[in-house]
C-alpha cells in the first residue's frame, strides 16, 4: 500500500483527515512538551541577559534599551508562558509561539536600531540565529518558519528605513543574513515535518498490525477454547509438558439422541449433519449458562463435565442442564416434524482428566465415573434423565425421582439409580449462582 501524499512544498498530508489526526497526535506527543521546555528557558535566559546589556549598551540608551527588552518581552511573556499551560494551549499554540519568537526578534533588532557601532552589530546580529532556531524551539512548521522569517525581514528594514543607516553594506549584509537563515529554518522545518510523518504513519502501521495480531491471537484463542476447558487453554499455552490431573469430584452427562440413526437413513449426508448441528448447537447454547465443560461428541452422543473449575454444585448444574435439554429437544422434535428424543445419564465421582496426542489433541476424561455415566445413558429411557445413586444423594431434595430399583449394568454388575421426574414446587434453585 502507497504512502499518503503530502505536498511537496509543506510536507503535509493532502488529505485533511489525516493530517488534522497527525496534529492531535503530534502536538500530545511531542510539540507540547518540548515547547514547554525550550520555551520557558529560552524566556529565563533571553530575559537574564539584560545583565549583558549593561555591558555592550552605551551608559546613556542602557534604561532605554531595558524599556525596550523587558517593556516588550514581559508582556509577550505574560501571555504565553500561562497559555502553553491551559487548555487552550492545542488551539492556540502556533500564533502564541509566532508571538514569542517574533517579539524576541523584535528586542534584538529593536536594540540593535537605537546604537551605532559595535554594540548595534552585536544585539543585531542574533535576529539570524533566532530564526534558523525557530523549527528547534518554537517548532514551527514551514509556514510558520517562513511567516517568522519574513516578518523579521520586514521589521528589520522598516525599523532601518525610520532611523536610518550610514551605509547601505549594512543592511544589505543583515538582511543577507536573517533571509539566508530563514530558508535554512525553513528546509530545517520541511524535514522534520517530513520525519514527523513518517514516523507517524510507522505508528499507525505497527498499531493496525498489533490490532491485526491481536485479532487473529484472539481467533486462535476462540478455537483453542472452543477444544479445551479454559484454564487447560491457559496451561497448554504456558507449559511444554503432558497435561493430566486428578479430580475428586466432578460429575459426567452423556446424552444421546434417539432416533437419530432411522433419520440417517432418510436424509443426504449434508442434511444429515446439518440437523445435528442444530440439535447439538441448542445444547450448546443451554450449556452457556452453566460453569460446564462440553468434553466431546461422539456420533450423536453429547459428553459435558461439571466440577472441573472446583464448584460444589456440579450435580445440580448437570441435572438443571439435562431438564432444560429434554424441553429443547422437544421443541425442535416438533419443530422439525421429527420423532427423536434425548435419553441423558448422569454419575458423579472423580475422574482423571488431560490432554490428548500432539496433532488435533483433545481433553478428555477417563474413569469408572465416565463409564459409568456412559451406562446410565444407555440403560435409560427416552426423554428421561437416569442418575446413579452417587449422583441422587446430592439432589435428591430438590428434584421428584422414580426409584428404577437395581439394574444391571455392564462391567459393573447391579446398581442402583433413579430417574428424574420433575422439579419440586416447593423449591426453588437459583441457577445464577450455581457454581460448577
Amino acid at each position: 500500500m502507497s504512502a499518503p501524499a503530502t505536498h511537496r512544498f509543506t510536507a503535509t498530508f493532502v488529505d485533511p483527515a489525516l493530517e488534522a489526526e497527525f496534529e492531535r497526535e503530534h502536538f500530545e506527543r511531542a510539540t507540547k512538551r518540548i515547547t514547554r521546555l525550550t520555551v520557558t528557558l529560552s524566556a529565563a535566559i533571553f530575559l537574564s541577559y539584560g545583565v549583558h546589556d549593561a555591558f555592550i549598551m552605551p551608559a546613556a540608551l542602557l534604561h532605554e534599551a531595558w524599556a525596550i527588552r523587558y517593556g516588550l518581552a514581559g508582556p509577550m511573556f505574560a501571555v504565553v508562558l500561562p497559555l502553553m499551560w491551559s487548555r487552550y494551549y492545542a488551539r492556540w499554540h502556533r500564533i502564541a509561539l509566532l508571538f514569542f519568537a517574533f517579539t524576541i526578534s523584535a528586542v534584538v533588532l529593536s536594540l540593535g536600531a537605537i546604537t551605532r557601532g559595535e554594540p548595534a552589530a552585536l544585539q543585531t546580529s542574533w535576529a539570524p540565529l533566532f530564526v534558523v532556531l525557530g523549527p528547534f524551539i518554537a517548532r514551527f512548521d514551514v509556514a510558520y518558519q517562513l511567516a517568522y522569517a519574513i516578518l523579521t525581514v520586514l521589521l528589520y528594514n522598516a525599523l532601518t528605513l525610520a532611523l536610518g543607516h550610514e551605509s547601505l553594506v549594512v543592511p544589505a549584509s543583515i538582511n543577507m543574513a536573517i533571509v539566508s537563515m530563514g530558508l535554512i529554518g525553513v528546509l530545517v522545518a520541511r524535514q522534520m515535518e517530513r520525519q514527523a510523518r513518517e514516523v507517524f504513519l510507522q505508528g499507525r502501521t505497527i498499531q493496525a498490525q498489533m490490532e491485526a495480531l491481536d485479532a487473529e491471537k484472539q481467533k486462535s484463542d476462540a478455537l483453542l477454547l472452543n477444544v479445551l476447558p479454559a484454564a487447560i487453554a491457559e496451561r497448554l499455552k504456558l507449559e511444554n509438558r503432558p497435561i493430566a490431573d486428578g479430580f475428586q469430584d466432578v460429575s459426567v452427562l452423556f446424552a444421546d439422541i434417539v432416533g437419530f440413526t432411522r433419520l440417517s437413513e432418510r436424509l443426504t449426508p449434508e442434511a444429515l449433519v446439518g440437523r445435528l448441528n442444530q440439535l447439538f448447537s441448542a445444547f450448546d447454547d443451554l450449556l452457556d449458562r452453566f460453569r460446564l465443560e462440553k468434553i466431546k461428541t461422539i456420533g450423536d452422543a453429547y459428553m459435558v463435565v461439571g466440577g472441573l473449575n472446583g464448584g460444589k454444585d456440579h450435580a445440580l448444574a448437570l441435572a438443571e442442564l439435562a431438564l432444560d435439554m429434554l424441553a429443547r429437544i422437544a421443541e425442535l422434535s416438533a419443530q422439525f416434524n421429527e420423532d427423536f428424543s434425548v435419553r441423558i445419564g448422569i454419575n458423579t465421582g472423580p475422574v482423571v482428566g488431560g490432554v490428548i496426542g500432539k496433532k488435533k489433541f483433545i481433553y478428555d476424561v477417563w474413569g469408572d465415573t465416565v463409564n459409568i455415566a456412559s451406562r446410565m445413558e444407555s440403560t435409560g429411557s427416552p426423554g428421561a434423565v437416569q442418575v446413579s445413586h452417587e449422583t441422587y444423594l446430592r439432589i435428591q431434595h430438590l428434584y421428584v425421582f422414580e426409584d428404577r430399583g437395581e439394574i444391571e449394568v455392564k462391567g459393573k454388575g447391579r446398581m442402583r439409580t433413579w430417574l428424574i421426574k420433575e422439579r419440586r414446587g416447593d423449591v426453588l434453585v437459583d441457577r445464577n449462582s450455581l457454581v460448577a
